[in-house]
């Protein structure tokens, strides 16, 4: 919803903690979150602030709502809020950092140092590839946090055989969903943003998972998206068998997405498949 459509009392309690009444710019481009947008200060400052309602619980566990896994029956969106400010102090330094959070008016506000910066760009050819290839490879520097966070195999086992479990056992600190809209560019580097689906797991999922990015955002051919996934430090890791468990998962994943009449998953899943049967 639109940033002016929150209660007035949340407006006022954030214009009252900035110090004055900002200029706001919804955000474009996400799917989570209640309200989102840039506020600009008459001293030139920028934050970010997230907005979810305090409502009933969202089932998020397996796909058909039967199987909640991890995150348990009560989970909801002010969960998904209250991890991305846990998690933040762990991120790479290009991260922004969690500011301050208000409760009020029935809804959470979560703020963060403003970016000025743009979606990247997945079309081959793209001057921020390299720059996501290096993002990629300072989160892969970060130490696993000392968070209790769910598992890559808590994330896609439902998509699995049990067998293959140990194929996603790893530490590293995930971001999960390295979608264009995701990272903020902003000329000099790129930065990984919205941190609500964090997961420890082998690093080299990030980069499987930018792989199907580039094909369903940037129209590259998967031997292109694998030439640029090769590039990244977690990618190393990688062996034959776990990304063909790992890919195959996730065209599952989308695929059953796309059933259930998700937005965007139809291109989404095309693309998961064309990437899984490189692998395969």
């Amino acid at each position: 919803m639109a940033w002016d459509r929150l209660p007035v009392e949340a407006l006022d309690a954030v214009s009252g903690r900035l110090g004055a009444e900002p200029a706001a710019v919804d955000t474009v481009g996400g799917a989570n979150c209640g309200a989102s947008a840039l506020l600009s200060l008459p001293d030139g400052r920028t934050v970010f602030v997230k907005a979810q309602r305090e409502r009933d619980a969202v089932p998020v566990g397996g796909v058909s709502g039967e199987e909640f896994g991890w995150w348990g029956p009560a989970w909801g969106p002010v969960d998904e809020l209250g991890q991305e400010e846990r998690v933040n102090a762990f991120l790479p330094a290009s991260a922004p950092r969690v500011l301050w959070r208000l409760e009020v008016a029935g809804w959470h506000l979560l703020a963060f140092e403003g970016i000025e910066g743009r979606h990247a760009d997945y079309m081959p050819g793209s001057p921020d590839l390299p720059l996501v290839v290096a993002a990629l490879a300072e989160l892969v520097e970060c130490p696993a946090p000392g968070l209790r966070l769910p598992s890559a195999w808590d994330r896609w086992g439902y998509w699995c055989d049990p067998a293959q479990e140990p194929l996603l056992a790893g530490t590293c600190l995930l971001h999960t969903d390295p979608a264009a809209c995701n990272i903020l560019v902003d000329g000099v580097r790129a930065r990984l943003v919205d941190w609500a689906w964090p997961a420890l797991g082998p690093a080299w999922i990030d980069p499987a998972l930018w792989g199907l990015r580039l094909i369903s955002a940037g129209g590259h051919t998967p031997e292109r998206a694998r030439s640029w996934v090769s590039r990244t430090p977690g990618w190393r890791t990688a062996t034959p068998d776990a990304v063909r468990m790992f890919t195959r998962a996730e065209a599952r994943r989308w695929a059953e997405y796309a059933t259930d009449g998700v937005r965007g998953a139809p291109e989404i899943a095309h693309a998961a498949h064309a990437w899984a049967e490189l692998w395969a």
